[in-house]
């Protein structure tokens, strides 16, 4: 099994709600440390990702330690790398400004994807990737394409600062991907109005699986997560709770973790009603940690995933969720 990632590396200054600030490498780098935490031996993940020539060597002494990552797919590019400011309002909720965006993707840039099983796209910055390369990409891939709406959501003005413009245009990017990610927030500026329920989450999710995703899972913070996806023609839901204990240390990186778990979820059992458990293991792992997680644990509890959450008791194992 290989998965590629394609995102943008970055350099973080993180102002958590409470404690001191902290600095690291993230963007995609969280999403190849949680992979790096799962994938058994001779299976891959491939990082692929601009990276700004002051700290190219800096970054890839970042990924070197991380078992099962192949760092090909790291291109020095002229200039500074991309430099991001996280500040937390809430556990769920925080404000982001971007300096030193990367240039999108080329053609030929994911060329070392096309020997994948799988692809994972996170808009760390927003602009990694445009529709037409994804439009053209399509047709050469068989694989799964995953979709992180992330900042695909923002523009950043020259001094980085973060302004929220909305997807109204999701339904040109959905028919070219298999599996949607968003956040309740990220979800909200895609139908451009507020969600008040999670039966309201759910329907949204539904829409945006009309529109050409196999599944489309809505992350919802220490709220759980809710996926919906077609089966045979037929739509089912399911939602689910964080994983147990509910204490978060530092949910930064968690919606990274939970595309990881969730990928490797639809790889390894068919079925998006196993795989959003697979990928609230990962993301609630991660969550247990500050920085970038080497996620050991997660290993183990992927073994058994539908076990650790209250929504599949009494259940058959095949459940598919409800229908919706």
């Amino acid at each position: 099994m290989k998965i590629a990632v394609l995102g943008a590396v970055c350099f973080d200054e993180i102002f958590p709600v409470e404690g001191p600030k902290r600095e690291s490498f993230g963007g995609i780098l969280y999403n190849a440390a949680a992979f790096s935490s799962v994938l058994d031996d001779g299976d891959w993940v491939a990082p692929v990702s601009n990276v700004g020539e002051d700290r190219y060597e800096a970054v890839l002494d970042q990924f070197r330690p991380l078992p099962h990552v192949d760092i090909a797919g790291l291109k020095k590019c002229p200039g500074k790398l991309t430099h991001v400011n996280l500040t937390w309002r809430t556990a769920s909720w925080r404000d982001e400004a971007v300096w030193n965006r990367m240039p999108p993707f080329k053609p030929d840039d994911l060329k070392p994807a096309l020997d994948c099983d799988a692809v994972h796209i996170n808009f760390i910055n927003g602009t990694e990737l445009e529709l037409p390369t994804l439009r053209a990409f399509r047709p050469s891939f068989d694989g799964i394409i995953s979709l992180d709406v992330h900042n695909l959501i923002s523009r950043f003005d020259a001094d980085g600062k973060r302004e929220i413009v909305g997807l109204r245009d999701w339904k040109d990017w959905s028919p070219f991907v298999d599996t949607w990610q968003c956040n309740e927030f990220e979800l909200a500026s895609m139908f451009g109005k507020e969600f008040a329920a999670r039966r309201d989450y759910a329907l949204g999710a539904k829409e945006v699986c009309q529109a050409g995703p196999l599944a489309t899972a809505i992350t919802l913070g220490n709220q759980g997560a809710i996926t919906v996806y077609r089966k045979e023609n037929e739509y089912f839901c399911v939602d689910i709770d964080v994983l147990p204990p509910r204490k978060a240390v530092d949910t930064t990186g968690c919606g990274d973790s939970f595309s990881a778990g969730f990928l490797l979820g639809m790889l390894t059992y068919d079925d998006p009603a196993t795989a959003i458990a697979c990928g609230t293991i990962v993301a609630g792992v991660n969550a247990r940690y500050s920085g970038i997680g080497r996620l050991p644990e997660a290993e183990g509890l992927l073994k058994t995933p539908r076990t650790h959450f209250r929504v599949y008791d009494g259940k058959p194992t095949d459940w598919p969720g409800e229908p919706i």
